[in-house]
């Protein structure tokens, strides 16, 4: 039986390359992705489409260029020409999603080398741009025969390529503080109704660049480091355009104490300093209050916010799914002031009496006898 190559696409962590023993036959370098999760593979199963590979052998000679792998009759494969396992040495690949450009001529984006690649002037937008790190495997080492499983082996069936995400995620999640009060000391039962009319995210910034350096471990990429105060972020570098506002609620939300999923952010978000008066959430509410003598009042909430301020999260990270969840209080101390953060009672009105003192009115009259 012949023995193939395959490839397992995964989010995560990269095993060893497997290996097959050499025969009088040259072996057709073939893909396939996992259909379930390897031994020791961790993560999502790779389904962005067709990607791009460029390959060196022993490290040195131009093997593949932007070679195009996508699915045909089954099999992850380049679909423009053939390739087959050489007898001896080795052959170093690095792989990128989604496939740019043509087999055999350099992408646009990105740019690879063997031990660089850089992205330049990408505005992100719905792409999910994605680099893996750098396989290197043997076709004559460690010999397996056919009817040995070379995945138990080593995790994979075939040259492990580790897909990470070079964007980010945003989403939101929304929920209320509390919507009942009662109050210990008179009994009295108070209730809130906070409705979101408008969630509107904006102003990103949603053009850069990215250049990823081949780590000393011969595999894994270090990427660009910004220094913030006396804090490292993983961000792109050169960031500017921004974007319009985006509207994630559809209809008015009326919110519980249970978190609440908001409409996805349209596409991914650039990696990024957070900085205050650029990345905003601007904020459309309606607070009615139940009153405990019955009487309501409804109040509007119109405010713009800096996400920079709503968290301790100062960044937008390469490779993180972002998920903040919101929490609205109905009725707070004002912004700065010291008080409970979650309950209304250090806000309850109360009264502080005092007498004015008399004013002393003197004058003099005169009775004419």
């Amino acid at each position: 039986m012949k023995k193939l190559f395959f490839i397992a696409v995964a989010a995560l962590a990269m095993g060893a390359c497997s290996k097959v023993q050499t025969v009088d036959i040259q072996k057709e370098i073939n893909f396939e992705v996992a259909n379930s999760l390897q031994t020791k593979a961790t993560g999502s199963v790779y389904n962005n489409g067709a990607f791009g590979t460029y390959a060196w052998f022993n490290n040195t000679d131009e093997f593949m260029v932007n070679e195009q792998v996508d699915l045909n009759a089954g099999t992850w494969k380049t679909i423009d020409h053939t390739f087959y396992w050489p007898k001896t040495g080795s052959i170093s690949f690095i792989s990128y999603s989604p496939f740019e450009g043509t087999s055999n001529t350099v992408g646009t984006t990105p740019v690879v080398t063997k031990d660089k690649i850089t992205y330049t002037s990408v505005t992100v937008g719905t792409t999910d741009l994605m680099y893996a790190d750098r396989a290197t495997c043997s076709s004559n080492v460690n010999e397996v025969t056919d009817n040995d499983d070379a995945a138990a082996e080593s995790g994979y069936s075939g040259v492990p390529t580790v897909f990470r995400h070079a964007l980010a995620k945003l989403s939101f999640k929304v929920a209320a503080n509390f919507i009942e009060w009662d109050d210990a000391t008179t009994g009295s039962h108070t209730e809130w109704e906070i409705t979101l009319n408008s969630f509107k995210i904006g102003g990103f910034n949603t053009k850069g660049d990215l250049e990823l350096n081949l780590n000393a471990d011969g595999k894994s990429w270090d990427k660009p480091v910004t220094t913030v105060g006396s804090t490292d972020y993983y961000v792109w570098n050169n960031t500017d355009g921004a974007t319009t506002d985006q509207e994630l609620v559809s209809a008015p939300v009326v919110l519980t104490t249970i978190p609440q999923d908001l409409a996805s952010a349209t596409g991914y978000v650039l990696p990024q300093i957070l900085s205050a008066g650029v990345q905003t959430v601007k904020i459309d509410a309606n607070i009615k209050t139940t009153l405990s003598n019955g009487k309501v009042i409804n109040e509007p909430f119109v405010k713009t916010i800096n996400i920079s301020d709503i968290s301790t999260l100062k960044a937008w990270q390469i490779n993180e799914n972002i998920v903040y969840t919101i929490k609205f209080k109905p009725t707070a101390k004002a912004d700065g002031a010291s008080g409970l953060d979650d309950s209304p009672e250090d806000v309850i009105i109360t009264f502080d009496p005092a007498v004015a003192d008399w004013t002393t009115v003197e004058t003099n009259a005169t009775i004419q006898l």
